[in-house]
């Protein structure tokens, strides 16, 4: 079985249930203030699952080093292969579930104006609009989740003061593609730069990131646990 495969087979158990829940929240939340105020002014799914993911995907690259680097190579994986099924992995996965938050700002929009629920400021997405909303998510999660991976890598090969440092390069993935391409709950994009220049700097970062992961990771010790 492929690195990758192996991976989805590990967080299936933890995306359903997460993807559950958020949805649950989501349709509790948005009925209370629509109960309250009588319409939505918002869209509570990007407020949520906007934020929600791509947290969860920065985790899932802290996860990535912390758990199953150790687990694939002790298992007989290359550092390599890890690396390569992992990278396969988190494309997939933050594509996946930046289409999530897109269809699920979709269908919250359709289902509110066919409720006649929708209030004026409320980001109304077509069809075309999924695309350009899609071209916005994808890059941000793609970012967290590299930042995720590099934080944890600096952690794991070095002692606590250089990983701080570590840290700090680390975040820059997602705090350049939260700065010029983050989405409101008003499906308003930062406008910082045309998006142009805000993809191109936006994805430079985050590949810098995954070289310099690739870089710190591919020769480092697999640390053994205790006992």
């Amino acid at each position: 079985m492929s690195v990758h495969h192996a991976l989805f087979r590990i967080y299936r158990p933890i995306i359903i249930p997460f993807a559950a829940i958020l949805i649950t929240v989501d349709l509790v939340i948005s009925g209370l203030v629509v109960f309250g105020a009588g319409h939505l002014d918002f869209s509570m799914w990007l407020v949520l699952a906007g934020n929600a993911a791509k947290y969860w995907l920065l985790v899932v690259g802290i996860m990535l080093v912390v758990m199953q680097l150790r687990q694939f190579v002790a298992n007989g994986a290359t550092r390599h292969e890890f690396l390569t099924g992992a990278a396969i992995f988190g494309l997939i996965l933050t594509a996946a579930f930046s289409a999530v938050v897109v269809l699920g700002h979709g269908l919250e929009s359709v289902l509110l104006g066919a409720a006649d629920r929708r209030g004026g400021g409320y980001p109304v997405l077509s069809a075309t609009g999924m695309l350009s909303e899609f071209g916005q998510v994808f890059p941000e999660a793609v970012g967290y989740m590299t930042s995720g991976a590099l934080i944890a890598a600096g952690f794991y090969r070095w002692r606590p003061r250089i990983g701080l440092a570590v840290m700090l390069g680390g975040a820059i993935p997602a705090g350049v593609a939260d700065a010029l391409l983050g989405v409101d709950e008003f499906g308003d994009m930062t406008a910082l730069l045309p998006y142009a220049a805000a993809l191109a700097l936006s994805l430079a970062a985050t590949a810098l990131a995954a070289w310099a992961f690739h870089r710190v990771i591919s020769d480092v010790p697999i640390k053994r646990t205790a006992g």
